[in-house]
């Protein structure tokens, strides 16, 4: 069986591409998971919507919230 032989510069480079491969798959994940939600219609529906709503200042602090609902802060919150 032959045994292959590496100069200096292709280990280099090998080390540097098994050091890459990894981002580059956590790279191409991240987009797969992009172009999943960009192509949910419903979804970015929903995410106009938030926007639009920040937009308009129509979100509240969790405190606020929780002043709405008429629950103390401090109160155990766990059936959240």
């Amino acid at each position: 069986m032959a045994e292959a032989v590496f100069t200096v510069e292709e280990k280099r480079k090998l080390q540097r591409l098994t050091e890459e491969v990894p981002k580059l798959r956590s790279r191409v994940e991240e987009l797969e998971e992009t172009l999943e939600i960009l192509s949910n219609k419903e979804l970015m529906q929903s995410i106009e919507v938030s926007e639009k709503e920040i937009a308009e200042n129509r979100l509240f602090s969790r405190s606020e919230a929780l002043k709405k609902l008429g629950i103390n802060e401090e109160e155990d919150l766990s059936f959240l």
